[in-house]
């Protein structure tokens, strides 16, 4: 595998990350509907923090840190870690350029956000469509525990709202 360096999300990564998100987009319908602006679906303003996979420079992977309040199902989690809303920190965002899986990059990028919301005193949450899909195995092979499942707040085209699984980070 070729150098790669999991390193803070700077500006000048914003064009590199829409180009990977939108293969990821194109073979797995990842987000399932394109968002209008990329770039500001990127940084929505419950950020705390986010990454990026760079393999030779070029940008393979992304992961975000958000307030714990911009995860489904958040009060149950909450409720579960024993911590206030504003104690969870969530997962959001994550994705693997296609070419580049198997290579171990989502676990990468996930183990650097592990870290931070321990030094800001926050317990981490994550939420994904109940698919039983890759990221779903990922996570459970990773140790992460399901809290909760149930309606997604958001719609898919047709208009349904999907399965949303909720978890907590094991660390």
């Amino acid at each position: 595998m070729p150098d790669l360096l999991i390193a803070p999300r700077h500006p000048a990564h914003l064009d590199r990350t829409v180009e990977a998100l939108r293969l990821v987009h194109e073979k797995d319908r990842y987000p399932l509907v394109w968002p209008d602006d990329p770039k500001a679906w990127l940084t929505p303003d419950s950020t705390l923090g986010a990454w990026v996979a760079l393999s030779d420079g070029v940008v393979v992977g992304h992961v975000m840190l958000v307030e714990g309040g911009a995860v489904e199902h958040a009060d149950q989690l909450a409720e579960a870690a024993g911590v206030p809303l504003v104690g969870l920190a969530g997962v959001s965002r994550l994705f693997v350029a296609p070419a580049a899986r198997g290579m171990g990059i989502a676990s990468a990028l996930l183990e650097r956000v592990e870290d931070t919301p321990t030094r800001r005193g926050r317990r981490l949450a994550l939420d994904v469509v109940d698919d039983d899909g890759p990221a779903v195995r990922l996570y459970e092979r990773l140790g992460w525990t399901r809290v909760t499942q149930g309606p997604a707040t958001w719609t898919t085209p047709s208009g349904t709202r999907p399965t949303s699984a909720a978890y907590l980070c094991p660390r």
